[in-house]
């Protein structure tokens, strides 16, 4: 593992922080291409990257500290990020953008939707890097690995979850770049996103090492149903309605 990339001077530079920045980049690329082949400002591209980056990070970070009670670091601190805080966050900002371009919310969200999940898969890939816990429980499994010099290390061998996640969200992303066009109704291809990434990080959670919640439930996979029912129903009502690939 690799967590620190070294300084300079009073600047600390680190993986985690480097891939969440060539997520929000990759996000960026991606959203740029949709923005322009909608006809819509050419500035809205960047204003929700930067929208979703601060709010996403600040979520993050604000959602970890109400789930723990650990202020360490305060709200700018680069460790302590939960993914479910940065959707609310980000979502949230992107939303703020949308509505000032007076761009339809569900538009807003299909447009998101690729973006969070090549973002997510970079950023997870800098979890595995930055060794910071989201690892996995034991495991004999031929690609089980340790994480000596990760920021939270262990000399277990285990799941490499961040992996895990950063292949499927990999796949996620690919589907909805592909389809887009296809599910052009607002919140389809959201919907179509939440199912998918609520699905995959259902699954990963049985081999984390998050504690059980509600009887061998986690509070992620309770989170994550929650995404899947609500992912699931955007889905079905966007799809009765006419196509549009962007807003009149």
């Amino acid at each position: 593992m690799h967590p620190d990339l070294g300084s300079i001077g009073p600047l600390e530079f680190h993986t985690f922080g480097l891939m969440v920045a060539l997520g929000l980049v990759a996000a960026g690329w991606f959203l740029s291409q949709d923005v322009r082949q909608r006809g819509l400002h050419s500035g809205l591209a960047l204003e929700m990257m930067l929208a979703a980056g601060v709010g996403g990070l600040a979520g993050s970070r604000v959602y970890y500290i109400v789930e723990t009670g650990d202020t360490g670091g305060g709200l700018l601190s680069g460790s302590g990020l939960v993914w479910y805080g940065g959707l609310i966050g980000g979502a949230a900002a992107v939303i703020a953008v949308g509505a000032l371009r007076r761009v339809p919310v569900g538009v807003i969200a299909n447009m998101a939707a690729p973006g969070l999940a090549i973002g997510q898969c970079l950023g997870r890939i800098g979890c595995q890097l930055a060794g910071d816990g989201d690892y996995g429980t034991a495991s004999t499994l031929p690609w089980a690995m340790s994480y000596p010099d990760g920021t939270v290390p262990t000399l277990e061998e285990v799941h490499p979850t961040p992996i895990y996640e950063s292949l499927a969200l990999l796949v996620i992303f690919a589907v909805l770049w592909r389809l887009r066009a296809r599910f052009a109704q607002p919140w389809s291809l959201f919907g179509l996103y939440a199912v998918m990434s609520g699905t995959m990080r259902f699954l990963v959670e049985f081999v984390r090492r998050n504690p059980d919640e509600l009887g061998t439930l986690t509070a992620a996979q309770l989170i994550s149903l929650a995404l899947v029912a609500v992912g699931a129903t955007l889905f079905a009502t966007a799809r009765r309605r006419p196509t549009r690939l962007a807003p009149a």
